[in-house]
């Protein structure tokens, strides 16, 4: 090896060189292999094995179920968290939740269930400050009267946080009073440390009977009409929120006001998620007539009531608004905009909903002024006002998410179907930097089916803003301010 061409010079030697430094190295590799540093067949890529035939599938819906159907039962079940036997699994996806119920008892449970825990003590830190494991209360209410469910809502708000349960006119079914048992609340230190509102059929004998078993306080709420009734509950949580005055207001002083049609009441159905966020009266009216009990209710505020009606003039008529206007200022919750439209457009119950999600009254400090993504829904079938009114209180606490309805149990409406895509979150940079949107869907299949919920999670997921046929959804500053 010493006498390996070293001498030599020109292109030869270069070669010569060359050839050395190969053996070398080969030598050097053989030696390496020997002592176990190298495997003898090293290499640094693995096998790809593609199969492209296979069995044909037992018959099954090609689209949805490509590969078999699923078996007929759950393959698992979750049990309840320790010390809490009542509390029900729901079914959510990426950016869905169902609250399910059979019936109005189960959806004012499922509620219930999913906003508060319950699983702290009652004397926990904040327990009874502002955003407490369990309630302070409950509103009792029956699911056979909206009318009266709708004008208990504003009793839901601090500081009473008293979710809505329903109870039948003879007294607690069992859903509802072992919710009642596991919510456990800590009483409403403002108001006499009260447990429970009875309102209109709810403050029954069998009704008051379990409470007494149970060792709840409660005050019935009651009126010979609907009309007295609301200026009832508008003085009682007038007194409670607002004891200067005794009328609910906002932090600047706004006496803000929700009005309804007793005709058309689920046009009010979106505000009773309102009522829920924010100190506001909820008081009704007739088509073409105003009750004395409203214009009682009104009077209270001295001229300063913010008064916002739900519905176009099919709903509310003209007449009516000039009436109520004697007594603050009148604002409608309609679909229609003066600009955009050379008549009126046609309103509805859906529309209503979308109008007041976009919305927003600075002076009032009303309106959810969603416009972007990054929020919560309550989605409901606009024939189950039972659940509507019952999911309340997903706008008083958590995502404060407000009421958009449908009209069908099957397929979005289109109007609903392109807000939706309108506030769908888009991002920049990555993902994990938001905004989300969650959509809580209340009630059972037939209400709303599981393929409407899989479509809110589809169009409401996340995506990227770069992709060039992205060409809907915001980010976080879409909303208005």
């Amino acid at each position: 090896m010493a006498g390996l061409g070293l001498r030599r010079t020109g292109a030869r030697s270069r070669v010569s060189l060359a050839g050395a430094g190969v053996a070398v190295v080969g030598i050097v590799l053989l030696v390496l292999a020997a002592a176990g540093v190298f495997s003898a067949d090293a290499s640094t890529v693995g096998k790809v094995r593609v199969v492209t035939s296979a069995s044909a599938p037992p018959a099954s819906n090609s689209q949805t179920e490509p590969f078999g159907s699923p078996s007929g039962k759950p393959d698992y079940s979750v049990p309840p968290p320790p010390g809490q036997p009542t509390l029900v699994p729901t079914i959510g996806t990426k950016s869905t939740q169902r609250l399910y119920g059979a019936n109005p008892f189960q959806e004012a449970v499922s509620v219930t269930q999913h906003v508060f825990p319950s699983a702290l003590p009652e004397n926990a830190p904040n327990e009874n400050n502002n955003d407490p494991d369990r309630p302070w209360g409950v509103t009792l209410v029956t699911p056979d009267d909206p009318l009266t469910a709708i004008t208990a809502v504003p009793l839901l708000h601090f500081p009473d946080d008293a979710p809505i349960l329903y109870v039948t006119k003879h007294g607690i079914p069992k859903v509802t009073a072992n919710e009642i048992k596991r919510l456990g609340d800590t009483g409403m230190s403002r108001y006499h440390n009260v447990d429970a509102f009875l309102v209109g059929a709810a403050a029954n004998p069998g009704v008051e009977r379990q409470l007494k078993a149970m060792g709840l306080k409660y005050a019935t709420v009651t009126a010979p009409n609907v009309p007295v009734l609301a200026n009832t509950v508008d003085k009682l949580y007038g007194s409670i929120e607002n004891p200067d005055t005794g009328v609910p207001n906002m932090d600047n002083g706004a006496e803000n006001v929700m009005v309804g049609s007793m005709q058309s009441y689920e046009y009010l159905l979106p505000a009773t998620h309102w009522v829920a966020h924010m100190a506001s009266g909820l008081l009704w009216v007739n088509a073409n007539s105003v009750p004395q009990a409203t214009i009682d209710a009104l009077k209270r505020r001295n001229g300063q009531a913010r008064i916002y009606l739900f519905g176009g003039p099919r709903q509310i008529s003209g007449a009516v608004a000039k009436q109520l206007a004697r007594y603050g200022t009148v604002m409608r919750v309609t679909n229609d905009d003066i600009v955009a439209f050379n008549a009126p457009p046609t309103d509805t119950a859906v529309d209503t909903s979308i109008a007041f999600a976009k919305m927003w009254d600075p002076a009032g400090q009303v309106g959810w002024k969603i416009t972007g993504p990054g929020h919560g829904f309550t989605l409901v079938n606009a024939n189950d006002w039972q659940g509507a009114v019952a999911s309340a209180p997903l706008s008083h606490l958590g995502f404060h998410a407000p009421l958009l309805m449908t009209d069908s149990s099957g397929k979005l409406p289109p109007q609903l179907d392109a807000y939706y895509k309108s506030v769908a979150p888009t991002y920049l940079t990555s993902p994990a930097d938001g905004p989300y949107n969650m959509s809580y869907v209340i009630g059972n299949w037939d209400q709303i089916t599981w393929p409407v919920q899989a479509h809110v999670d589809y169009i409401s997921e996340t995506t990227n803003r770069r992709v060039w046929n992205t060409a809907t959804g915001g980010r976080y500053t879409d909303s208005q301010p």
